[in-house]
């Protein structure tokens, strides 16, 4: 469906015209009079034009077709002029998804198309969390002198583009606990599990297969192997989303906040297949909390917060968080995934409160900064050294350089290194 209107190029052409007629007449200065006349023949032409036909069509390309996390994404758009005469002034505007960044070229353009012929531009999209649809493209077509234009939407396919999330086993090591195994919570309790925890008196309802028989071996008794029980982790995600954080090494890189809803979506994927509870918070003066659960619904709910609300976009509000409230609203003794780059003393403060108030932190800190300026490698010299300070309080601190993906920081974290 498309729709016509004027464009008001030539608007108040026609009163201009009748003075200069006008003008020339009383002056007897023909020259006007010609002048005035072209003016009244263009106004009456504004009246009667008609825009040229849309008849165009869209292809997109996307490569590659099932992009990592973070991976860089290429579009490109072609339009055809099926039409049998020339389009004179073509616009197009590709329907680029919300939830995802143009970083180089360009989703528009304005061309003539003769018929029969095709033009494509690409342009590259990064920040998607999940799965992108675009929306139809905006072709907007133009008589010669574009005083006249008409509006359409064309659908382009593939409309879809998903980013591929990791495998949950790689995210475990950023979910603390007391005995440093990353997504379980030890306690002090024998049971089912897979560490040692003691050896006790044999009862006739223990399974064969926990039985010491090296012991019974070496002495004829029976003794029974008990483990440390393990319990499923309740976490909550908190993502630094201040305009504080939505800071980058470059221009075209992703921002600190768009890394962090990145890894947060992650988190929100694999936790929950591995029978762990899973909320989502936002440090951010909007605020937006989500309390754990498991479902897939609960998992839906989670990507969609991350992805539309305005707590988790950059914003130019500066107003000071609750992070009173932001804490009172945590479960008793959840586990905290912090994701923030701690540019600043505000975040490394609240990580502390929420250390302070019982709760195991760990923090997952993209690295915002650059050297290129002197300004520059002083920020990065004081994000180390707020880095350094809550290591040495205890708290699990994982650095996330620019230049690495998700997967082989987590990896890294699973080995015990940060």
């Amino acid at each position: 469906m498309s729709e016509t209107h004027r464009t008001g190029r030539w608007f108040g052409l026609a009163g201009a015209a009748l003075i200069a007629v006008g003008v020339g007449l009383v002056g007897q200065v023909p020259s006007l009079v010609l002048l005035g006349g072209l003016g009244v023949t263009l106004s009456a032409y504004d009246r009667v034009a008609v825009p040229p036909a849309a008849n165009v069509s869209i292809q997109r390309s996307i490569t590659p077709t099932d992009p990592a996390l973070g991976e860089r994404v290429t579009v490109a758009l072609t339009i055809r002029n099926d039409g049998s005469r020339t389009i004179p002034d073509l616009r197009l505007a590709d329907g680029v998804p919300d939830s995802v960044r143009v970083v180089e070229g360009s989703a528009s353009l304005g061309t003539a198309l003769r018929p029969g012929a095709s033009t494509t531009i690409t342009y590259e999209i990064t920040g998607g969390t999940d799965r992108c649809v675009f929306d139809p493209a905006t072709v907007v077509v133009r008589d010669v002198v574009g005083v006249v234009a008409r509006r359409t939407r064309v659908t382009a396919e593939p409309d879809t583009v998903t980013w591929e999330q990791p495998a949950s086993s790689a995210l475990l090591p950023l979910v603390p606990a007391v005995a440093r195994r990353p997504g379980t919570v030890p306690v002090d309790e024998g049971g089912e599990g897979v560490s040692f925890y003691a050896v006790r008196e044999h009862r006739s309802n223990d399974p064969l297969s926990r039985v010491d028989w090296n012991q019974y071996a070496r002495t004829g008794d029976l003794r029974t192997v008990e483990f440390r029980r393990e319990q499923s982790a309740t976490v909550v995600v908190v993502v630094d989303a201040r305009s504080a954080a939505a800071l980058a090494p470059r221009p075209d890189a992703e921002t600190a906040i768009e890394r962090s809803t990145m890894a947060a979506v992650a988190l929100v994927e694999g936790l929950p297949e591995d029978g762990h509870e899973v909320g989502v918070a936002a440090y951010s003066p909007h605020g937006a909390w989500l309390a754990p659960g498991t479902s897939t619904a609960h998992q839906q709910r989670a990507r969609d917060l991350l992805r539309t609300d305005r707590a988790f976009a950059a914003t130019s509000v500066t107003r000071t968080p609750d992070t009173t409230r932001l804490i009172a609203q945590l479960p008793t003794a959840a586990n905290v995934v912090f994701l923030g780059p701690l540019c600043d003393d505000d975040s490394e403060a609240l990580v502390r409160r929420l250390a302070a108030s019982g709760h195991p932190v760990t923090v997952l800190s993209p690295d915002p900064t650059a050297t290129d300026t002197a300004g520059h490698r002083l920020a990065r010299l004081e994000r180390r050294e707020r880095l350094r300070r809550l290591r040495a309080a205890g708290i699990a601190v994982h650095d996330w350089p620019a230049t690495e993906p998700l997967e082989q920081v987590t990896e890294r974290a699973w080995r015990g290194g940060q």
